[in-house]
Parts: C-alpha cells; sequence; structure tokens
C-alpha cells in the first residue's frame, strides 16, 4: 500500500509541473476563444482547451442539416457519426504569445471536407474569428461566431 502511496506522490509531483506550465502558456485572449458559440443559421458550438489544444464539438446543427441525422459524408471515425456531439474543430495550437490559434483542421459536416484555419476571439471574447481554407490562407474565407456564454 506504501508502494501505491509513493507512486501515486511521484507521478503528481512530475505530472502536475508540465500541466501548469501548459495551463500558463495560454494568453487572456487565447482563452477568450473558449466557450459557446452562434455559428448562424441555427448552428451552435462549444470550444474548449484538451491538452494545450483548442477542440470544438456541436451542440446544435445547423438548419440545412436533421439534428438527428449522421455524418454520411465524412471519412474515417467521422463516418455515420451523429452530428450532434461530434468534435469539428480539432488540433489547434496557440500560435505563440498571440491571441491566434493556427495548424488546426475544420470538418465541414455538411461535405465531409477538412480544412486548415486559424480562430481569434476579439472584442474582449464576444466573437470569434474563424477562417477556413485550402491550402492557402489567403483563398480562403472568414466567418463570424457570436458568444453564447
Amino acid at each position: 500500500m506504501k508502494k501505491f502511496y509513493l507512486s501515486a506522490v511521484i507521478v503528481a509531483v512530475i505530472a502536475l509541473p508540465s500541466l501548469m506550465v501548459r495551463a500558463q502558456t495560454l494568453t487572456p485572449a487565447q482563452q477568450a476563444s473558449v466557450g459557446t458559440w452562434d455559428l448562424g443559421e441555427g448552428g451552435v458550438l462549444e470550444t474548449y482547451v484538451q491538452n494545450g489544444k483548442l477542440y470544438g464539438k456541436v451542440l446544435h446543427t445547423r438548419k440545412d442539416l436533421d439534428n438527428n441525422g449522421v455524418c454520411k459524408k465524412c471519412d474515417g471515425t467521422n463516418k455515420n457519426k451523429p452530428y450532434v456531439g461530434m468534435v469539428i474543430i480539432y488540433n489547434f495550437a496557440p500560435e505563440g504569445a498571440t491571441e491566434v490559434w493556427g495548424g488546426g483542421r475544420f470538418i465541414d459536416q455538411a461535405t465531409g471536407l477538412i480544412a486548415q484555419g486559424k480562430i481569434k476571439a476579439e472584442n474582449n471574447g464576444a466573437i470569434l474569428n474563424v477562417r477556413g481554407y485550402f491550402g492557402n490562407p489567403i483563398l480562403g474565407q472568414t466567418v463570424i461566431w457570436k458568444r453564447i456564454k
């Protein structure tokens, strides 16, 4: 029993500082990207940070998709997965000390296409500036999501 407690203490001592460092690397502007967002057209998405990266899952689909439907056009593990609860934003990492999240991917549930992108909270976290693109950011599209909470 003592070995178990000693092992648990050692793991905590080693793991806790690394978790604290990871949490400290996010700027307040990056933290402002976490929340629940109105995507327009009925869509609602929740963003969250996991292991220092930004993710987003669908809480309610856009009007053009069936809220009880599945993603038939998605590939891999998302094939035939329910729209609601699906993680459609993943692996966005902080870009240095800026307020921008980059290097991640978006899944368009209507087409199954996966795009690169950048995400940035603006107006004190009231809106999320979301840019998706294929290849070159100049050729992409930007949408604005409004904070719900």
